[in-house]
């Protein structure tokens, strides 16, 4: 009831730290964090109308989702003494993809952290294994 009033929204941390930072005036997230959610759909890069209906979360309450070189908005003056533009959105593990320039199809890395996370770049297109590995988007490029 509360998300289709508008009252409850649903993001990640990247959805979070915008929504902030713009004082609420922009309520979005980049494909990468997206695909994360499981609810996303990488091939239509829209949210999932029937993964949302089976996980009973109301499609109102997600926000919109952006290519990670988007740029979202600009902060709110208050907090750095001027507006910033806030682009380069991306999820850790893909952000650390790009970070150690995995541009082709076959680079990979490994990231050990409080856990460790492989990902590798498949290129364009998805391809869907069937041995409990996933697909996600590392990221989207405007243009």
């Amino acid at each position: 009831e509360r998300a289709e009033a508008g009252e409850l929204c649903f993001g990640t941390v990247d959805t979070w730290l915008i929504y902030k930072l713009t004082k609420g005036r922009v309520f979005a997230t980049d494909y990468s964090n997206a695909s994360r959610t499981l609810m996303f759909n990488i091939n239509t890069l829209d949210w999932d109308e029937e993964l949302c209906k089976q996980l009973e979360v109301p499609m109102c309450m997600l926000p919109e989702a952006k290519p990670s070189s988007y740029v979202f908005g600009e902060s709110d003056p208050e907090f750095f003494g001027g507006p910033i533009k806030i682009a380069g959105v991306a999820g850790d593990q893909q952000a650390a993809l790009f970070g150690q320039t995995c541009f082709k199809p076959g680079m990979a890395k490994n990231t050990y952290g409080t856990g460790c996370f492989m990902l590798m770049n498949i290129g364009e297109k998805p391809i869907y294994p069937n041995n409990g590995l996933l697909t996600t988007i590392a990221w989207g490029l405007d243009g």
